[in-house]
């Protein structure tokens, strides 16, 4: 056993550092010394004598019984424990003789972990990245313990819907009580804080959802986005009679994108069924090319960008060597050999470019004209999987055409000129996709939670900035409060 000298700084040193963990004032503290125990920091300490009065009869002439002394975890250095011993004074009342102790500013509900240790270990829970059993070997303290925690501390009730409001699904949760797999997130669009997490996206489970939020607060839905879900709509329509459907942009140029790749998959897959050594080296060639350079297709020819600002599929690019074609090739080269393998993908490319363009050159007027311009293109290529993604604008044409609508005006300042452009902002899921990726790592960093209520309120909290904690002065508990500015 090693043991530290003590002298009276070292005493005054240990009372400030008590007194800024806890927050108190430094003569609250009569005693307080330190000791290095098996590599443990021990601290010992009495608070100054304030006598209370007796809580039954209001006496002030009571006595000390006794003092009882109090193994407190408080993990004050990160690298090892650190115990503070706190010799808690018990009064007794000859009145009435009734028992009491003093008050303890240093835990709270009869735990033996300092209101300082569980501060830091709800701001850690606001990080997507930690986990319950990374912040307990932080805090020296057992994974259930900081579970106990969280859920004694946080319960966030679901938020007041906004007047855009963007609704997905997440394959985060598996919920046994409703037989989903997918969890249903509901953000502010126009702020990306959650109003709520739903532990299903079904019909009958949003329906009864909603049933149950008064009729004036759904009015007041102006906008609402979400991806071509036939049960959203079916929501929509029977509970936000006021608001206005919107399918994003994302979400149809993903199921686009599927299409496109079934289109690749189907000619790439003959050329894989043969022997390698049985193929000729035209089907070689269209198969490395299907195979390992197939991200191209996915590009838009005439507009895609590099790093540099200038053209991706622009002939002048330099060129590099291909080991497999043993020859110079830029992008363009690639994508002319890429459209010659066959008819099917070279009218792929050109109609999802197209399908581009009407996004980009048209508004809310404009756009009922322009995509029936566009299905009509995708029902006369005559190709199968493209025919089929035409059938399916035609059915969310009217959701389409809405996402068209101008959500807010975005003002920006040139720092060259100090010009100010108007950006018209259209409704869109993109910040959903932001947390729905925050939500995923929520998921991953702790492989799976199995506690509904646990995993939405942990995800809540990550996903709400508003909110910070901060210890109760009266009864030393940990409590969650607002955030003044909640965008720092």
């Amino acid at each position: 056993m090693l043991e530290v000298k003590r002298t009276m700084n070292d005493s005054y040193d240990n009372t400030i550092t008590i007194c800024n963990t806890f927050g108190l004032e430094i003569d609250c503290i009569e005693s307080c010394t330190s000791i290095v125990r098996n590599k443990q920091v021990v601290i010992e300490l009495k608070l100054t004598d304030k006598r209370p009065p007796c809580p039954d009869c209001g006496n002030e002439s009571v006595k000390i019984k006794g003092y009882v002394a109090k193994k407190i975890n408080n993990s004050i250095l990160n690298d090892k424990g650190c115990v503070l011993v706190y010799h808690a004074r018990r009064y007794i009342c000859p009145i009435c003789h009734t028992t009491y102790y003093e008050i303890n500013p240093f835990v709270f509900r009869r735990m033996k972990i300092s209101s300082s240790i569980i501060l830091c270990v709800m701001k850690d829970l606001t990080k997507p990245s930690e986990t319950f059993v990374s912040i307990a070997e932080r805090y020296h303290i057992s994974p259930t313990t900081v579970a106990s925690i969280f859920d004694a501390t946080v319960n966030i009730p679901r938020a007041k819907l906004p007047r855009i409001m963007s609704t997905d699904e997440n394959y985060a949760f598996y919920s046994q009580d409703t037989h989903s797999k997918y969890v249903c997130v509901l953000i502010d669009q126009q702020t990306g804080r959650p109003i709520d997490i739903l532990p299903s996206r079904r019909y009958d489970y949003l329906d009864e959802y909603y049933s149950k939020i008064p009729k004036y607060e759904k009015d007041q839905v102006e906008f609402i986005a979400t991806d071509m879900y036939e049960p959203y709509r079916r929501i929509i329509r029977k509970h936000f009679k006021h608001s206005l459907h919107v399918v994003d942009r994302y979400h149809v140029a993903q199921e686009l994108n599927r299409k496109v790749d079934s289109i690749r998959l189907r000619i790439m897959k003959p050329y894989g069924c043969i022997n390698y050594k049985d193929r000729t080296q035209e089907q070689k060639d269209a198969y490395y090319l299907l195979k390992h350079q197939n991200r191209f297709l996915f590009k838009h020819f005439s507009n895609a960008m590099c790093k540099d600002k200038k053209r991706l599929f622009d002939v002048t690019r330099k060129r590099y060597y291909n080991a497999h074609f043993r020859a110079y090739l830029n992008p363009y080269d690639i994508a002319q050999k890429l459209v010659s393998i066959h008819p099917d993908i070279n009218k792929a490319w050109e109609l999802k470019d197209e399908v581009t363009d009407f996004y980009v050159s048209n508004t809310v007027k404009t756009a009922p004209e322009a995509i029936e311009k566009v299905i009509k293109h995708l029902r006369e290529s005559n190709i199968e999987e493209l025919v089929a993604f035409s059938k399916t604008l035609s059915n969310w044409k009217v959701e389409i055409i809405n996402s068209f609508c101008i959500s807010k005006a975005e003002y920006n300042v040139s720092k060259d000129t100090g010009e100010i452009t108007v950006e018209q902002k259209r409704i869109n899921n993109a910040l959903m996709e932001n947390r729905n990726a925050i939500i995923k790592l929520v998921t991953k960093a702790a492989n799976g939670y199995r506690n509904w209520e646990r995993f939405r309120n942990r995800c809540m909290l990550v996903l709400e900035k508003g909110i910070d904690f901060e210890i109760d002065k009266d009864d030393g508990s940990v409590k969650m409060v607002e955030k003044m500015d909640p965008d720092n």
